[in-house]
């Protein structure tokens, strides 16, 4: 198959990384890729690095004449087979690039539980979770049109044998400052109100620990943003709650290896307000470590309760750090929830069964597609 993937974003988030998965792994199993969008983004450049072609559509707002152009131009010339939009904006450009019924067929990936417009011309429109699905049936679309593909991630460095798995474990701890006392608790997301990091921060005041032992908070993510100014405040209220707590408040800043790192974290938190479904906790599944999150969107999909994790509910940082506080002290149910994590990785979150069921969802709407154009299918 041809595919091009559509996209408009600056900035990096679980949508570039999603499209920038599918486009390698489409591409690894023998399909002709291309991405279209901005290429002075973060996409852009990630898309030069890793030798995938592309070509420069700015998409200035919703309905710029000049982007539109280009992607007629370009179907006409690449003749792709599917035009896969992400995000509101790139659904509503492949969907007026590529059709309902014919080649190229449009097709779009709603990445969040709030996406619920400009995808009507997409043949196929794809729901990251089930509550992602649930919303844009409730908005009005043909749950016949919506197929549920959860996301994956490729798998983290090898664990190797117990003996290499505890020497690169504590040469990272060594690398991040982790001192050997220390229960670190990982998390990894935008500094964005949605992701909760202010919850993380109060939660600590329910765990135990001082400034060389118990329960550490490790944030990667840019906190140069606005939220990230907040997060500031919230550190300095805390001082004035519990000296001792900010002490254990650790900003490792933003990091592209963040699944090179997991392996010195003894936990993965988080504490999102809103979540179609989530990355860094599929990365923690893949990592082997036990994870606490919020029961919000579709995380209940992935992180079940007592099972492949903890699940508290949203906007109680009292429950967040009690349920930190249980698996620092509970190395068994911790060891156990990683296990069934890990499990659940490998059965069905891996970034090879998402491009798999991606590549399923194609070829389905063609084959219908071609039978719908066929003179010899049955009238309806």
């Amino acid at each position: 198959m041809r595919i091009v993937h559509v996209l408009h974003s600056h900035g990096y988030g679980g949508a570039e990384s999603h499209a920038l998965m599918m486009m390698q792994g489409q591409r690894a199993a023998g399909h002709a890729v291309m991405f279209a969008g901005p290429l002075d983004s973060w996409l852009g450049e990630a898309c030069a690095e890793a030798g995938i072609e592309a070509t420069h559509v700015p998409m200035h707002g919703l309905y710029d004449p000049w982007s539109h152009w280009l992607m007629h131009r370009l179907v006409q010339h690449w003749r792709p087979d599917i035009v896969h939009g992400h995000l509101i904006r790139g659904a509503a450009y492949a969907g007026r690039a590529g059709h309902l019924r014919r080649k190229p067929l449009a097709v779009c990936t709603a990445h969040a539980t709030t996406a619920a417009t400009h995808m009507q011309r997409c043949a196929r429109i794809i729901a990251v979770s089930g509550a992602v699905a649930r919303n844009l049936e409730a908005a009005g679309y043909d749950a016949e049109r919506i197929r549920v593909v959860h996301n994956g991630v490729p798998d983290g460095p090898s664990r190797g044998a117990p003996s290499a798995h505890a020497a690169q474990r504590l040469a990272l701890r060594r690398e991040l400052g982790i001192p050997d006392g220390v229960y670190a608790v990982a998390h990894a997301g935008r500094f964005v109100r949605d992701k909760g990091q202010d919850l993380l921060m109060q939660a600590m005041l329910q765990t135990p620990g001082d400034a060389h032992s118990g329960v550490h908070l490790y944030l990667m993510g840019d906190p140069h943003t606005e939220f990230g100014t907040q997060l500031q405040q919230t550190l300095q209220a805390l001082r004035d709650i519990d000296a001792r707590v900010p002490e254990r408040i650790h900003l490792l800043g933003y990091r592209q290896d963040v699944q090179r790192l997991l392996p010195a974290f003894d936990l993965f938190a988080l504490a999102s307000r809103r979540e179609a479904i989530s990355l860094s906790v599929i990365e923690a599944f893949a990592a082997q470590l036990p994870v606490v999150a919020t029961a919000v969107g579709g995380v209940p999909e992935i992180v079940l309760h007592e099972d492949t994790g903890l699940l508290v509910p949203t906007e109680d940082a009292a429950a967040l750090g009690q349920a930190m506080a249980r698996l620092h002290g509970d190395v068994g149910l911790a060891a156990r929830l990683a296990a069934s994590g890990r499990q659940r990785f490998e059965q069905h979150l891996t970034a090879e069964g998402m491009v798999a069921r991606t590549l399923d969802v194609y070829t389905e709407a063609l084959a219908q597609a071609s039978a719908q154009a066929s003179p010899h299918s049955p009238a309806h």
